[in-house]
């Protein structure tokens, strides 16, 4: 097939069928499997895979964790025995249990690296090529290997058991060649309603699109108004548990997880929302934890549960999924899946499930709204103070209000900080609604530069500057084709775009 350019509905025609190709392929793939043993096979999996990623935070030895991290994954530098020399030593630390899980999911991921080499796809191998970098492509894939996990119970309708040593060599495939091309052809539909520009370059072996959507922030995680991180150390004092030093993860950790929650976001009054009962819920849970990492109750359990800290019907639902497809996996963060007739699940994924209800709960207080505002201008202020600018304490001139003034080499940087919400999960359940909200967006924005520019005396008159370029900045990506807009998940190229715009638009 020679190489060719789809426009318009064609383009729309091919994303389309490929979609519904990837997605009846992930579940063909499952479907010979019995739906218990997959679950109980890839769960497992899935803790091996959430120690490893959480693993260089945890450890105090530095000699260790250089030679853990810096073992070469690919078959031939790949030397099983120094492998377990690391991990006999890792096993001192953490116990002969999770040595073992850590063992077979290295080698597993050593022998994926070589099959995903030799099938030529580069980006998997080169992420898989040791085991630091094993840490940063499992996490970019989190998202969709939990996704597989939320679909077992209905995609797997057959009798063959998945044994837990062989559960990456069915999984991660399903992840990475078909999750990663799922995400990307939902953001390809959504680009070629956003862009009249919008083509495919279809190729032999594959197609790329003219136009991208980056929609995560740092360490791979979605966009938020305000990350824990930000409001921790203004929080009130937690008293936190003693946690065990022999576990990456436990249950005790999860009760601090809850705790630091409850501390961090108490100025907006997060124990007067929803988000109180549910968390009373996973406390309970909490202590009914098998190897300080499993929670497995009956359904009728919970629901007694639920009624005990008055947990609302719709809200309770939230705690346990089932889904028919990987798409309306993608964005679930239910804490249970369904499991040899009760339900399953573990300390991180009620950890992960408690975080993202927060959200929820926040997200419509005004309070919050206003507070997030604040938080993400001083995050503007930092990153761009290390790339150089001189960040000006300019709030008010002439009852003009500014969110973040800068200069450098002369020029005013005049930056509006947008922080409206725009749900990445729009892209893959609501299309619709994510592209009318961004051209909404995309146009208020561009007033907004144009306000800006209605007011630049001021800032020239107050610097002393003769030269004031202004741009906007959100917290939330939108797709635009506007060089002056951008998000702050692109903050460290601030410098570079602005620059680019700079040398295009040269004063004369």
């Amino acid at each position: 097939m020679k190489s060719k350019t789809l426009t318009g509905e064609n383009a729309v025609k091919l994303i389309e069928s490929q979609l519904a190709q990837h997605a009846g392929g992930v579940l063909e793939a499952l479907a010979r499997f019995e739906p218990h043993a997959t679950v109980r096979s890839w769960f497992e999996t899935i803790r091996a895979i959430e120690e490893l990623i959480n693993l260089p935070g945890e450890m105090d030895d530095e000699v260790l964790a250089s030679a853990l991290f810096g073992l070469n994954l690919e078959p031939h530098k790949f030397g099983p025995r120094r492998l377990k020399f690391v991990l006999h030593y890792l096993g001192y630390y953490y116990g002969a249990a999770f040595e073992q899980r850590q063992t077979l999911l290295l080698l597993q991921l050593s022998r994926m690296q070589n099959s995903f080499a030799m099938a030529g796809h580069i980006p998997a191998a080169i992420g898989l090529s040791s085991v630091a970098h094993a840490v940063g492509y499992l996490q970019s894939r989190r998202r969709h290997l939990m996704s597989l996990l939320y679909i077992i119970p209905q995609a797997c309708r057959g009798t063959v058991r998945m044994p837990h040593p062989d559960a990456l060599a069915w999984m991660l495939p399903q992840a990475e060649i078909s999750g990663t091309t799922i995400t990307g052809l939902l953001q390809q539909r959504a680009m070629s309603e956003l862009h009249d520009d919008f083509k495919l370059y279809v190729e032999p072996h594959g197609f790329t699109a003219s136009h991208h959507y980056h929609s995560l922030d740092d360490m791979s995680l979605e966009a938020e108004r305000v990350p824990i991180i930000d409001l921790a150390s203004d929080a009130a004092p937690v008293e936190y548990e003693p946690v065990p030093s022999d576990r990456v993860f436990s249950a005790a950790e999860l009760r601090n997880d809850i705790a630091l929650m409850e501390a961090a976001f108490a100025e907006f009054k997060l124990e007067d929302t929803a988000f109180a009962g549910l968390a009373s819920v996973v406390r309970d849970l909490s202590w009914q934890v098998e190897d300080d990492f499993w929670v497995t109750i009956s359904p009728q359990d919970l629901d007694a549960l639920a009624d005990k800290h008055r947990v609302s019907h719709p809200h309770r639902r939230l705690l346990t999924a089932s889904s028919p497809t990987f798409v309306s996996a993608l964005n679930c963060y239910a804490a249970f899946v369904p499991f040899e007739g009760a339900l399953r699940s573990s300390v991180t994924s009620l950890s992960r499930f408690l975080y993202n209800f927060k959200n929820v709960c926040l997200y419509s207080k005004r309070r919050f709204q206003i507070r997030s505002g604040f938080i993400f201008e001083e995050r503007i202020k930092e990153e761009l103070a290390k790339q150089g600018f001189v960040v000006h304490p300019i709030k008010r001139i002439d009852r003009k209000e500014f969110d973040v003034v800068a200069t450098r080499d002369g020029i005013v940087f005049n930056i509006q900080c947008k922080n409206n919400l725009v749900d990445p999960s729009w892209i893959d359940l609501d299309p619709a609604r994510f592209i009318r909200t961004n051209r909404t967006l995309e146009r208020y924005y561009e007033r907004a530069i144009i306000k800006e520019r209605l007011r630049e005396e001021l800032l020239k008159n107050r610097l002393g500057m003769d030269r004031v370029e202004p741009f906007v900045i959100t917290r939330f990506p939108i797709v635009t084709s506007n060089p002056r807009i951008s998000s702050l998940s692109r903050i460290r190229e601030f410098s570079i775009k602005a620059d680019a715009i700079l040398n295009a638009n040269p004063v004369t």
